[in-house]
């Protein structure tokens, strides 16, 4: 079921439908308008348009990264557990 939420995004209300719970939504509402402060605070001439560009590139580089370090974390799992396995039959053969 879509739950209808009012985001406030730089003075602007936003109503956003999502199958997504309200706190959630306006937690991913609260982060994204974070970002957009931080890039509208550290630049005294940005447009409204070249800041969500900017906060978006941010948020994107921060995704990719937590991607990066899954795809590392998982390479490990696999390894460590493919050692495992390799362990557990040399084991059993003798």
């Amino acid at each position: 079921m879509k739950n209808v939420v009012r985001l406030e995004i730089l003075g602007r209300e936003y109503s956003i439908s999502s199958d997504e719970g309200e706190e959630r939504v306006k937690r991913i509402g609260a982060y994204v308008s974070q970002k957009i402060q931080e890039i509208t605070d550290s630049a005294k001439a940005v447009s409204t348009l070249n800041a969500a560009i900017l906060a978006a590139l941010n948020i994107a580089n921060e995704y990719f990264a937590l991607q990066e370090k899954q795809g590392a974390l998982t390479r490990s799992v696999e390894d460590k557990s493919g050692h495992l396995i390799e362990l557990i039959h040399s084991a059993m053969k003798t």
